[in-house]
């Protein structure tokens, strides 16, 4: 099954960069998962999506902010059932 992780940024935000590098170093390890990253100077947020960064798995908010890498990491493990 394939999951989406799409993740709110703009070019104004400080932390924006920070995620760019958390997605470089954790999604790698998940071929199955569709990742988008959405610039919200070029594409509208979403109901319920109010600030930047935010990351929706499957549509659902889980991290208002940059999550650690770990519990990232740990979260997708869980949803494809693979071992970090």
């Amino acid at each position: 099954m394939t999951h989406t992780l799409t993740v709110y940024i703009s070019d104004d935000c400080w932390s924006c960069e920070e995620t760019q590098r958390i997605l470089a170093d954790v999604t790698p390890n998940f071929p199955d998962l569709m990742l988008r990253c959405v610039d919200t100077q070029q594409e509208p947020m979403p109901d319920g999506v109010f600030a930047v960064p935010t990351y929706l798995l499957d549509g659902k908010v889980i991290s208002l902010g940059n999550p650690t890498r770990e519990s990232l990491r740990q979260r997708l493990a869980a949803l494809f059932g693979v071992k970090v």
